[in-house]
């Protein structure tokens, strides 16, 4: 499966979108993504998003972000600059 590129605002973007779907995570968002030199064994070029919260995250939360940053992944790279 090819992903789509999408340069690192539209992609958090994205990702701020899908995060917004869960009212779990009100006040959370995501605010930078983690590149990578080289892509890893699934092909992505991306490894992690930072997320920022206006409260302490609990363990549901946690979970959240990291289920959208994992699928998220899977269906988009940044693109290059």
């Amino acid at each position: 499966m090819e992903r789509q590129a999408l340069n690192q605002q539209e992609l958090l973007a994205l990702l701020n979108f899908e995060l917004s779907a869960y009212g779990e995570c009100d006040g959370c968002r995501f605010t930078s993504i983690r590149r990578m030199a080289i892509r890893d064994d699934a092909g992505c070029n991306w490894l992690d998003a930072r997320a920022q919260s206006d409260h302490k995250l609990g363990l549901e939360e946690h979970f959240i972000v990291r289920h959208v940053v994992e699928e998220t992944r899977k269906h988009y790279d940044v693109a290059a600059h």
